[in-house]
């Protein structure tokens, strides 16, 4: 049996979501843009990335899986 990649999509989903928040947090608190809130925000979009790619990974071997 083939493990799905669905655990790792929720995992990068949360660090995502969770470094969205920091980054908005980040910005906030300093009244602007600075290197951390940049590198929160560059990780976020990773996580989310890669999240969407894992998410579509995995609902392209249920279909195939399906097919058989």
């Amino acid at each position: 049996m083939i493990r799905t990649p669905l655990p790792a999509a929720i995992l990068n989903l949360v660090l995502g979501v969770l470094f969205v928040f920091w980054a908005y947090n980040h910005v906030q608190a300093d009244n602007g843009w600075g290197f951390f809130s940049v590198l929160l925000s560059a990780l976020a979009a990773y996580d989310l990335y890669m999240s969407f790619r894992y998410f579509s990974l995995h609902f392209k071997i249920k279909k195939m899986n399906k097919k058989k």
